[in-house]
């Protein structure tokens, strides 16, 4: 008698912040909710299992929508190793600074992550100007990454410094939609998107990564997402 194949279902973890930006984090959650081994949107046989981590119960995002967290940083913290995936969406400059300059849980959960050993690849994702988290930790040293349009220099002067207060090499800053910057010495991917919507097709492409490009395609069929030219 044949052996049902067990299908691989992906941990990620969204980290939200107060103030991060309502789609940057709505629009991978719903791309990934849409994904699924069976492609049946009435019964799907999903890929990813996402929780939004943030540090307090509920988190009031940019517009203002309040969010409630499946998980705290804390929680996410001791099971850490569980977590294949960390999406970092963006926000404005003070929710961004928020995060950097008071070194606050989110920052520090993020530096968790990227040093965590694991024997197989993980992702990191940043949606927008989470790009300027990642790089004020230092792992997007020597990688081609980009963020919105409107705030590459920002982007590119705080790879800088980092670059000063890290070292690694220098970061590459470009206008893109997304940029899949390759895999770090530790077994971790980065991938940065530009603006807000862009996180539709970084997300795709992710979920292309850990399916198959056809269950990518027919997730953006079910949301009708057509990707700029």
């Amino acid at each position: 008698m044949a052996t049902a194949t067990v299908q691989r279902v992906y941990d990620v973890g969204i980290l939200l912040y107060p103030g991060a930006d309502l789609l940057d984090f709505t629009a991978p959650h719903g791309v990934l909710s849409h994904v699924s081994y069976n492609n049946n949107p009435a019964a799907p046989d999903r890929v990813f299992s996402i929780r939004l981590i943030a540090a307090h119960e509920w988190i009031t995002a940019s517009d203002p929508v309040t969010v409630k967290r499946h998980i705290s940083i804390a929680d996410a913290r001791e099971e850490l190793e569980n977590f294949d995936i960390l999406i970092v969406p963006g926000g404005p400059a003070p929710a961004i600074s928020g995060v950097v300059d008071a070194n606050g849980p989110e920052y520090e959960f993020i530096k968790s992550f990227i040093h965590e050993s694991r024997n197989e690849e993980r992702i990191l994702m940043s949606i927008c100007s989470g790009a300027f988290i990642l790089g004020a930790t230092g792992v997007l040293a020597g990688k081609t990454v980009t963020t919105h349009t409107m705030a590459l220099e920002g982007l590119r002067a705080i790879c800088q410094k980092a670059t000063k207060d890290f070292g690694g090499g220098q970061t590459k800053v470009m206008k893109a939609r997304y940029i899949d910057g390759g895999v770090t010495k530790s077994g971790m991917r980065i991938i940065t998107s530009g603006g807000i919507s862009c996180g539709f097709d970084a997300t795709l492409y992710l979920a292309s990564l850990k399916t198959s490009q056809s269950a990518s395609n027919f997730a953006a069929m079910v949301l009708e997402y057509i990707a700029p030219v």
